[in-house]
This record gives C-alpha cells, sequence and structure tokens, in this order.
C-alpha cells in the first residue's frame, strides 16, 4: 500500500542553527486572559509583549516590530472604534500579521475582518487558550 504524505521540513530543524524567536504582541484588556495566551505563546518559544491599553498599542508596536499581532475586539469600547483603529494599525505596519479574538462576530464583522487582510479570527467560545499558540504557529510557519 503507497501512503503519500507532505513533510515540512525547517532550516534550523536540520542545521543546528539558533533562531531568534519570532515577536508578538497581545492587546488584549483582559489581564488574566492576556496572561494565560502569554503562557501558552512562550512554551512555544515566542517573544511576547502585552498591551492592555489601546492607546499605547501603535508606540509599542514601532519600538517592539512584531511578527503578529493578537488583538481583541471585544470590549467596552465601541467595536467599530476598534475596527477602525485595527485597520489603520494594519495599514500603518502591513508586514505584521494580525489574528483577532473576540465572542459574538457575526459574519458580517468576520468579512469585514478578512476583507481588511486579518489573518484569523478566533471565537472564544469555540476554542481553548492554549489553541491561540498552534494557530499562531502555524500561520507564522515557526
Amino acid at each position: 500500500m503507497a501512503y503519500i504524505f507532505k513533510q515540512k521540513l525547517n532550516i534550523s530543524d536540520l542545521a543546528n542553527l539558533k533562531q531568534r524567536p519570532k515577536r508578538i504582541i497581545i492587546y488584549e484588556p483582559e489581564e488574566y486572559l492576556s496572561a494565560l495566551y502569554s503562557h501558552y505563546l512562550k512554551e512555544h518559544n515566542f517573544d511576547v509583549k502585552h498591551c492592555p491599553d489601546l492607546k499605547l498599542l501603535k508606540t509599542l508596536m514601532a519600538a517592539f516590530m512584531p511578527q503578529m499581532l493578537v488583538y481583541s475586539i471585544e470590549g467596552a469600547e465601541n467595536q467599530e472604534a476598534k475596527l477602525s483603529r485595527l485597520f489603520q494599525l494594519k495599514k500603518e505596519f502591513p508586514n505584521t500579521l494580525v489574528i483577532t479574538t473576540g465572542f459574538n462576530a457575526d459574519s458580517e464583522i468576520l468579512k469585514l475582518l478578512l476583507k481588511g487582510g486579518i489573518a484569523s479570527h478566533i471565537n472564544r467560545k469555540l476554542s481553548r487558550p492554549q489553541d491561540l499558540g498552534i494557530i499562531v504557529k502555524s500561520i507564522l510557519h515557526y
């Protein structure tokens, strides 16, 4: 019986090369959830920074230059304002991939996010916090 499979190889797996950890910023107003996300991402050897304040996010992104931004679209602030801020950040940092998280994003919001170049959306009702590490690793090919 013949088996067909695809093996994904990484140069650092084949050669004994030190690889710099990929940088990730988490914008999550909930401190506990942010700490949980950070814990699971650090288990996968990511360099993680947390930004609980949306006003400081642009400054932190300019200083840290992350490969990925994990952005919560839930919270007390108006969702339209958060989305417009997200798309503004995406324009200013086009090489930074973005994953959004939230509870009740309807199909129109999801269409808007994906049209805006968002890499993925995680519905918190249908996932576990440790899933974030696996998703980020897959998107960044890490």
